[in-house]
């Protein structure tokens, strides 16, 4: 069995640097003033697993770190 490398409880996220970014960028712009990184992401892993009472976290409209084919058609 192979030992955890890193604090317990503590996982590595791998994404493109400019994916990160963009990601980043589009949390600061959240709706939830008290959303980070981290938080938008165990919102959406709650709701992936189908967690009781998880939702997905809430997304800001396409702004300047969308791509251009992504923006809501509502």
């Amino acid at each position: 069995m192979a030992t955890a490398k890193g604090p317990t409880g503590l996982r590595k996220f791998r994404a493109p640097t400019d994916l990160w970014k963009r990601f980043g960028d589009g949390v600061e712009a959240s709706p939830d003033p008290e959303a980070d990184m981290s938080k938008v992401l165990r919102q959406f892993l709650r709701w992936y697993v189908h967690e009781t009472g998880a939702r997905l976290p809430d997304r800001p409209p396409a702004g300047p770190w969308s791509t251009p084919d992504s923006e809501d058609p509502s």
